[in-house]
C-alpha cells in the first residue's frame, strides 16, 4: 500500500489509521504473550534500542508494506540470536547446550504517526530456549554467555520517552531495564561474557539482580546533556524485578511478565564526560562516567552473621543471615580509542577499564573490575566475508549508547540502523 506524496490530508488520516491499526495489533499479540513457571537467572541483559527505520532488511520489505509503515511512524523488527556451548572438560562435567534468544520489536516515532515531537513508543517481547549452561556443567560465577536464562516468555520492555530542546533533555517511564543505560562501554559490548552485559558487584547483589536481563522493572529515568562533552542521568527503580520482597539471596525467578513495586526502590545515578565524539573532532573519542547507586530494602543479608548474631558457619546457628538496611555503590568507567586508522572513522584500536565496588558485609561480590582491548579493521577481508556469510545482516550504529550488533544472529532489521541483542549489548562482529 502506497500514498503517494501531495495526496492531501485525506490521504494523510488514511495513512495514519492504517499505521495506528497495526501499532494496536502488534501491542495485542505483544501483551497476550505470558508464561508463569520458575526459572534461575544467571545472565543479566537489557532491551534493546529503538529500531532505525528500515532499509535493506532479511525479509525485504513486505511488498511495499515495511517502508510504507515506517513513513507513518511504525517499525517492526525481529531477532533471534543463537549460543552453542560446550564444556569438555572439568568443571561439574562435560556437555553441550544450544540456547537463543528471539526478539519481536514495535517501535512507534509519534511525531510522524499524530504530530506529537520528541514522543517515542517502544515495546518488544523475550522468548528464550535452551537450558542453562554454566550452572549445570561449570558452577562458575559468572556465565560464560548473556544469552543464558532458561526457558521464558514474557513482556520485556514497554515504555515512553520524550524528548526536548534538541535532545537536551530525556524522560523515559515504563517497564524497562537499567543495564542498557548505565555503565555503558562501546569497546567493552564486543565481548559476550555475562560480567559485561550487566557487572557482577551488581548482578550478584542486587534483588532478583536487579532491573537488567532477563527481568525489567517500572521505572523512570531522566537524562541532561547540557553541552555535547557532558551528560548526566538518573533513574529510579522498582526494587525487585521479581516481585519479591527484596532479599538479595538465591531464589526461583519467574519466568512471565513481571511489573512489580515491592522490595524497595533503585536508585542510581551517573555523570559522563564525552570528549572529541563529532565527526570533525581532532583528538580520538572517549568516554568517561562515574556513577553511584542506592537500594532501600531491609533485607541485605549479612554474608558472616546469622541473625542472632553467631558465625553462618557455627553448627548453632540458624542458617537465617542478618538482615542490613540499605546497600550502596560507586563505579567509574574508561573507555578510549587510542589509536584510529588514517582515513577512517571507527577503526583502529580502543581499551576500556571499568571498575565498581559495593560493601563488604552484606554483598556477596564487594569489588568488581574488567577491562580489555579491541582492534576494528585488523583483518581487510573481513567486511568482504561478512558480506558473503551474513547476508542481509546489518552493523550497528556507534552513534548512540545503547545499540548492540549482531554476530551469528538471524535478522530481521534495518541495515545500518540497531541490530539488537537482548542485553541492549552489541555482540561482536
Amino acid at each position: 500500500m502506497q500514498i503517494a506524496p501531495g495526496a492531501g490530508d485525506m490521504g494523510a488520516i488514511a495513512g495514519r489509521r492504517w499505521a495506528w491499526t497495526f501499532a494496536f495489533a502488534a501491542l495485542y499479540l505483544g501483551l497476550a504473550a505470558r508464561c508463569g513457571s520458575p526459572a534461575w537467572a544467571q545472565a543479566h541483559r537489557s532491551e534493546p534500542a529503538p529500531a532505525s527505520p528500515p532499509t535493506t532488511t532479511l525479509t525485504g520489505d513486505w511488498g511495499g508494506l515495511r517502508s510504507y509503515l515506517d513513513n507513518n511512524g511504525v517499525t517492526f523488527t525481529f531477532n533471534y540470536t543463537n549460543d552453542f556451548l560446550a564444556n569438555v572438560r572439568g568443571g561439574i562435567g562435560p556437555g553441550a547446550v544450544a540456547i537463543g534468544v528471539f526478539q519481536p520489536q514495535l517501535d512507534l516515532d509519534l511525531q510522524k504517526l499524530v504530530g506529537w515531537e520528541g514522543g517515542k513508543f517502544h515495546t518488544h517481547g523475550l522468548i528464550t530456549h535452551g537450558p542453562f549452561f554454566s550452572p549445570t556443567y561449570l558452577g562458575n560465577i559468572l556465565a560464560v554467555s548473556n544469552l543464558e536464562a532458561g526457558p521464558v516468555a514474557r513482556l520485556y520492555s514497554f515504555w515512553y520517552e520524550q524528548n526536548a530542546f534538541n535532545d537536551r533533555l530525556s524522560v523515559r517511564a515504563g517497564l524497562m531495564s537499567a543495564d542498557s543505560q548505565f555503565l555503558q562501554s562501546r569497546t567493552a559490548m564486543n565481548f559476550i561474557n555475562n560480567a559485561i552485559s550487566w557487572p557482577t558487584f551488581l548482578a550478584a547483589n542486587l534483588p532478583a539482580g536487579g532491573p537488567a536481563y532477563p527481568l525489567p522493572a517500572p521505572g523512570v529515568r531522566v537524562r541532561i546533556k547540557p553541552a555535547d562533552e557532558w551528560a548526566f542521568q538518573a533513574a529510579v527503580f522498582s526494587g525487585d524485578p521479581s516481585g519479591g520482597n527484596g532479599s538479595n539471596q538465591p531464589a526461583a525467578l519467574p519466568t512471565g511478565t513481571v511489573a512489580s513495586f515491592r522490595g524497595g526502590a533503585f536508585f542510581i545515578a551517573e555523570a559522563s564526560y564525552l570528549p572529541n565524539q563529532g565527526k570533525d573532532a581532532r583528538g580520538l573519542p572517549g568516554a568517561y562516567r562515574i556513577g553511584a547507586w542506592y537500594h532501600t530494602s531491609s533485607r541485605f543479608g549479612d554474608q558472616r552473621f546469622d541473625n542472632n548474631g553467631l558465625s553462618l558457619a557455627d553448627p548453632r546457628s540458624t542458617g537465617i543471615p542478618l538482615n542490613h538496611t540499605g546497600d550502596s555503590g560507586v563505579y567509574g568507567v574508561i573507555d578510549q580509542m587510542l589509536y584510529r586508522v588514517p582515513g577512517s572513522d571507527d577503526q583502529g584500536l580502543s581499551g576500556f577499564i571499568r571498575a565498581g565496588g559495593v560493601p563488604q558485609d552484606r554483598n556477596f561480590i564487594n569489588f568488581y573490575a574488567d577491562g580489555g582491548l579491541v582492534y576494528k579493521g585488523l583483518i581487510p577481508l573481513r567486511r568482504i566475508l561478512r558480506k558473503l556469510l551474513l547476508p542481509g545482516a546489518q552493523r550497528g550504529n556507534h552513534d548512540r549508547d545503547d545499540v548492540p550488533g549482531p554476530d551469528g544472529a538471524v535478522v530481521d532489521a534495518a541495515a545500518g540502523g540497531a541490530i539488537h541483542h537482548p542485553s541492549g549489548r552489541r555482540r561482536p562482529q
